[in-house]
């Protein structure tokens, strides 16, 4: 075989093993911005889904807006009440008054509200209009804190929370080191009549 013909399939052949690397690497930058795409509308489809949050459902009561203002008792189809102490376990309490339903032993977390010990379905909440009533809660204070968080490590918080058709929050609550301060004269017996409703509604079922 003569040298000119060597010559030409080597250049041939080195062609050929370009064409091949430009081809994989086009179909391999291809299939990443595929990817890519896909991964971005995944991303708008959970931005999305952020902005459609039910704020009727229980679970996503800490997302709903804060009520501009007072409105009629009646109106409030839920209620949330928890207190947190570094000398007492959580204790919270989650009634659906429009849906006579309790939530047992409730806890807030990162993904919402959820009832651990599932949701119970009772014959009327409507005793709950009649302690929120008695103990006028409607015009405690919104927030009862009165020192900087942080300026200590153990403290005591609770909040109650009251949300009304419109899907609003009415909210109230404090944190700090002294309790007496940082809860209206009433409280503590608004707190044990609450419990005392709770505890007697899931007895009977």
């Amino acid at each position: 075989m003569s040298k000119s013909i060597k010559y030409l399939l080597l250049i041939l052949a080195s062609f050929f093993l370009i064409s091949c690397q430009q081809t994989e690497g086009t179909s391999g930058n291809d299939t990443t911005d595929s990817d890519n795409i896909e991964d971005n509308e995944d991303d708008k489809g959970e931005d999305d889904n952020m902005s459609e949050i039910d704020i009727y459902n229980f679970k996503n009561i800490e997302k709903a807006p804060v009520a501009s203002e007072t409105q009629p008792l009646e109106k409030v189809i839920k209620i949330f009440f928890d207190e947190t102490s570094m000398d007492a376990p959580y204790q919270a309490i989650a009634i659906d008054i429009k849906s006579n339903e309790i939530y047992k032993n409730p806890i807030i977390s990162r993904r919402g509200l959820r009832a651990q010990d599932g949701i119970i379905e009772v014959n009327s909440t409507a005793e709950v209009y009649d302690i929120l009533e008695k103990h006028d809660v409607q015009n405690w204070e919104e927030d009862y804190t009165f020192e900087d968080t942080s300026t200590y490590e153990d403290g005591y918080s609770w909040r109650l929370w009251l949300q009304y058709e419109d899907g609003t929050i009415e909210k109230h609550g404090g944190k700090g080191t002294d309790v007496d301060k940082l809860t209206p004269d009433n409280f503590t017996t608004f707190v044990d009549e609450l419990r005392e409703f709770e505890i007697q509604q899931l007895e009977e079922k």
